[in-house]
């Protein structure tokens, strides 16, 4: 089962018995999410990340509703906007796009959902693991790929920049072996673009809500 960027972001992100996402990854999680969307257009070559511009390469639709109908917001923007602001935009209006995906998840059968209340009054939605091959099989690649010092591809890079930026080295690693797999996981993440667009986004909702 091939899965896309931001599914198999969101998976690394579920606490998998829960159905939820930890408070940290939950702050950084709109932004990441809307990179992840934008590294799928760049990986279907629709998109590339320029110093001041994201450009749109194809407009030809790829087949997903959600990644189109970022790729014709791009394309029809009277404005040029640098990627990070595209990141903040789209992390800002993310909340139903992350539904979207998460019951695509449990459409393929990976997730299924569960309605609680919060404090017996709101009402919420969780995602617990149903099957947890395809979360354990993108672990165990990404382990690999960073503790052996394998050279990633593009579509491994990007993945490897969606745990940098999230925050998620720290639960894909044992203790003894989180130091070096920093190290590597940053020179990997670091010099992207795309990743330095979702640092940047975040960086600015941080300090807009201080």
């Amino acid at each position: 089962m091939v899965l896309s960027l931001p599914e198999e972001l969101l998976l690394l992100a579920l606490n998998e018995e829960k159905g939820t996402f930890s408070w940290v990854a939950s702050s950084k999680l709109p932004y990441v999410l809307a990179g992840s969307l934008l590294m799928e257009l760049i990986l279907r070559k629709r998109l590339a990340v320029e110093p001041k511009r994201l450009e749109v390469l194809d407009r030809t639709p790829t087949g997903l509703p959600l990644l189109d109908e970022i790729l014709k917001s791009i394309d029809s923007s009277k404005k040029v906007r640098p990627a990070d602001v595209w990141v903040g935009k789209i992390g800002r209006r993310i909340k139903p796009m992350k539904m979207e995906l998460l019951e695509e998840l449990v459409d393929k059968g990976i997730l299924h959902s569960e309605e609680h209340l919060v404090f017996g009054i709101f009402p919420t939605t969780r995602y617990p693991l149903r099957d947890d091959r395809p979360k354990k099989t993108i672990i165990s690649n990404v382990r690999s790929l960073i503790l052996r010092r394998e050279a990633p591809d593009p579509r491994q890079m990007m993945l490897i920049a969606l745990v940098y930026t999230i925050g998620l080295t720290h639960v894909l690693f044992d203790k003894e072996e989180r130091r070096d797999a920093r190290k590597r996981v940053g020179e990997i993440a670091k010099p992207l673009p795309i990743t330095q667009a979702i640092n940047k986004a975040i960086q600015r909702a941080s300090t807009h809500s201080s």
